[in-house]
């Protein structure tokens, strides 16, 4: 199998990859967002224990390392908290995030505000920044299913890309062959040429 094929096998399973998973987003977002929650939990749960082990083995005291004790602990307790309140964290999820976007949302807005005074092309910027202070309030109306919004927005994002990737894919393979269609026949007409000099020449 030569590069051309490795590529192209690779890219086409990662596409269809990226579609199968983002489907099952779009279609299990409801079921994606309860089991977030827990997934988090457990890995903050897991990097606790692992910086605690990790500080106890250590031999030497080292000053980045004076905090693992606190910080393994910290996760431990944090991660803890998240699984045993799995709607709080869900909904102060939604809550955070949406604060987040309102913020860098308003911060553009003021930056299209001062590109109006300095050129005339800001359409896309203030589309932008309306988009993301209404998506961001959204949240904050709908906050305890912020993270099924996410996991819905994501997945259909994978499927775009997924079917981007796949397509663009195919007509650059279609150019590639076309190229190389090209070059073959030229090849051939330059040997021809070639042999029909070499001829003449032994003719005379």
């Amino acid at each position: 199998m030569n590069v051309k094929k490795e590529l192209n096998t690779m890219l086409f399973v990662f596409c269809i990859f990226a579609i199968v998973l983002g489907i099952l987003c779009v279609v299990f977002a409801e079921e994606f967002a309860v089991a977030v929650p827990y997934v988090i939990g457990a890995l903050v749960v897991v990097n606790g224990i692992y910086t605690l082990i990790k500080y106890f083995l250590r031999k030497d005291i080292a000053l980045p390392n004076n905090f693992a004790l606190a910080q393994g602990l910290i996760n431990i307790v944090l991660g803890i908290l998240i699984l045993l309140s799995t709607e709080f964290f869900a909904k102060a999820f939604g809550i955070i995030l949406a604060i987040c976007l309102l913020v860098y949302g308003l911060f553009q807005l003021n930056v299209c505000v001062n590109l109006r005074k300095l050129f005339n092309d800001y359409i896309y910027e203030l589309i932008e920044s309306i988009l993301l202070v209404v998506f961001a309030i959204l949240l904050l109306i709908f906050s305890s299913s912020a993270i099924e919004i996410v996991i819905t927005i994501l997945g259909s994002g994978m499927i775009v890309i997924g079917l981007f990737i796949a397509v663009k894919t195919i007509i650059q393979n279609k150019k590639i062959d076309k190229f190389d269609e090209q070059i073959v026949e030229t090849t051939i007409v330059e040997d021809e040429n070639t042999d029909n000099k070499n001829s003449t020449n032994d003719d005379k």
